[in-house]
């Protein structure tokens, strides 16, 4: 049963468990990290909120076709996985594969605690060396207003490409295409 719900959340970004609340998918965006000289690469987390769920007819769609039976089936099996899960997680603490750790706070409501995939495809750019840490850019420690600093960064040397004056043979390549389109011309009428 976990499998297709975990197949429903990576499509549909949202799945809702009655009793214990929503997961969705967060997308965070790239960001600049100043003080470690770092670019962190966007990604996708799954957070939860602890909240009524309402019942999706498109999920219970979903669960039916999955399960291969009718949807009230499908729906009632999905209410006793989601309070099993409640339970489990009530009492000791139930481990989600791929999401993170559900578990009782000290409030007792329900707590999730997000598991940290290691972002392996993209990973943190270190630009210590880096022209643009160089150029001064944006003055961050300014008070007041974000001024941007129009300074020219420093740049290696830059390599000029001269074309050497070889003569050019394309006309070559012209009369070794023409007498091939000749040729096939010649095979394709005798």
């Amino acid at each position: 049963m976990y499998g297709i719900l975990y197949k429903y959340l990576i499509l549909n970004n949202k799945i809702g468990f009655p009793g214990i609340g929503s997961f969705f998918i967060e997308a965070v965006p790239a960001k600049m990290d100043i003080v470690t000289s770092t670019l962190v690469a966007p990604g996708n987390f799954v957070n939860f909120k602890a909240d009524e769920v309402i019942s999706d007819n498109r999920f219970y769609e979903y669960l039916s076709k999955e399960m291969r039976t009718s949807e009230i089936e499908a729906a009632t099996q999905f209410t006793r996985f989601s309070h099993e899960l409640k339970d489990y997680a009530m009492n000791d603490g139930v481990v989600l594969p791929g999401l993170g750790t559900l578990k009782k706070s000290y409030e007792g409501s329900l707590s999730f605690y997000a598991e940290t995939p290691a972002n392996t495809l993209l990973p943190e750019i270190k630009i210590n060396n880096s022209v643009a840490v160089n150029a001064n850019l944006i003055d961050v420690y300014d008070s007041g207003e974000t001024k941007i600093i129009t300074q020219e960064g420093i740049a290696p040397l830059e390599e000029k490409i001269v074309k050497e004056d070889n003569e050019d043979y394309w006309w070559v390549w012209a009369i070794i295409l023409a007498l091939c389109g000749l040729g096939a011309l010649l095979y394709y009428y005798i």
